[in-house]
């Protein structure tokens, strides 16, 4: 195991590996752990799109200037997220990782601790820093004001007067997540543990929806609906839909109905 109690600075090397451009990227974060905060520098570069026409970056909806870097500080909260990652991280050579399963994405890191000692290797646990690194590129994009909190509705609607809403609101800069129940002129919020983040988005994502179906407007009819993020509203069943088998509309429904009855 890393020493975590005298971790002073991280630094994080990010490479896609199997992504072809223009989605291929590399991205670096340079981390200081102070008392009060978390002292960052972000850089995201898209590489090798020198082999793609413009013309064919725009079809993909990127464009020529999709680089980006910030620096800054974010909450305090986010020491903690990332010191509890490293307290459980082993970190192999590169000798050694070569020697396991070949990798989709390349992760590198240099770890300098508050004794002046450097380590440095590939963790083990490659998938779980890559998701945090996930978080923790959303949270960078709050503070930069690039992109803003993530809101999640849920309409359930019976008939044209009567309908139930559930506001869900993800806070990546302060790592919140919180859940507005709304019905006539009643409203109660609460907040609910960061670690439910996780298994809702992956259940979200996995969807399909239909967006040319979708509606900008709330919906009149009865029936219950859907807004992912993206301010339109699907109903369920018909313009969001499972992408296989396994019903995946119902465990999010279901996942969203307990959260109606629990307040």
């Amino acid at each position: 195991m890393s020493d975590t109690t005298s971790i002073q600075q991280l630094e994080i090397s990010f490479e896609t590996f199997v992504v072809p451009p223009p989605y291929s990227h590399t991205y670096t974060f340079k981390l200081r752990f102070e008392a009060d905060d978390l002292q960052l520098q972000y850089n995201l570069e898209y590489t090798h799109r020198d082999e793609l026409s413009k013309e064919e970056i725009w079809e993909e909806g990127f464009s020529n200037q999709d680089d980006f870097s910030w620096k800054g500080s974010l909450p305090v909260v986010w020491c903690e997220a990332l010191v509890a990652t490293w307290e459980d991280t082993h970190l192999l050579s590169k000798q050694e990782q070569a020697s396991s399963k070949p990798l989709e994405n390349g992760l590198f890191m240099i770890a300098e601790l508050t004794n002046g000692q450097q380590v440095t290797g590939i963790p083990e646990k490659i998938e779980t820093w890559e998701y945090l690194l996930q978080e923790l590129t959303q949270a960078v994009y709050e503070a930069a004001q690039r992109e803003h909190p993530l809101r999640i509705r849920y309409l359930k609607r019976s008939s044209q007067k009567e309908e139930l809403q559930l506001i869900i609101t993800i806070r990546f800069l302060l790592r919140s997540l919180e859940v507005v129940r709304q019905q006539e002129k009643q409203q109660a919020k609460h907040t609910l543990p960061w670690t439910e983040v996780k298994s809702m988005l992956s259940t979200l994502y996995q969807l399909d929806y239909n967006t040319e179906e979708a509606s900008a407007k709330m919906p009149a009819l009865p029936g219950k609906y859907l807004d992912p993020g993206d301010n339109r509203w699907y109903q369920l069943g018909k313009e969001v839909t499972n992408p296989g088998r396994i019903d995946l509309t119902d465990s999010l429904r279901q996942k969203l109905e307990s959260l109606i009855d629990s307040y």
